[in-house]
């Protein structure tokens, strides 16, 4: 599967979530196939989260070429108190797992640095898409989909 291909999936499964704080979907793509795959929820959940229950749930191990795709950003931090701080943030998440590459298509302004801090420390790749048409789409997919204009992602 092409990037293209594999963001038109995560778009095409968007619908699933029922998240109103920005929906996030998120693969796990090994070998050109998506593996496992998963939603933002309006419990808190982060699609990544979602993933690597997945990925456990069917007792799927993570290899070195695994690359996870997310149309947004992972988390860096967790709002303290927060619904789903208990989850950890998504960045250490998937370094503890073993996750060693990460490509997204919407930058997230508020986890930027603490995201990126965590993976070049933990020296894994972390990357955006080039393409400008697949991040507008994930932008407009997160922002039509919160409640709170504060929590939109700049366009």
């Amino acid at each position: 599967m092409t990037e293209q291909e594999i963001f038109e999936h995560l778009f095409t499964i968007a619908d699933q979530s029922d998240d109103t704080g920005g929906v996030v979907s998120a693969c796990l793509v090994r070998q050109g196939f998506i593996v496992a795959e998963g939603v933002s929820g309006n419990d808190g959940k982060h699609a990544e989260y979602v993933l690597l229950r997945q990925l456990e749930l069917s007792a799927i191990s993570i290899l070195p070429d695994d690359i996870v795709y997310t149309t947004v950003e992972p988390c860096g931090k967790r709002t303290p108190g927060g619904k789903g701080e208990y989850m950890g943030d998504c960045t250490t998440n998937l370094i503890q797992a073993g996750v060693r590459q990460v490509v997204y298509a919407a930058p997230d302004p508020d986890a930027s640095a603490h995201t990126r801090y965590k993976f070049a420390q933990a020296d894994c790749s972390l990357r955006q898409v080039n393409d400008p048409h697949i991040i507008r789409q994930a932008i407009t997919l997160f922002n039509s989909t919160v409640t709170s204009t504060s929590d939109a992602l700049p366009e």
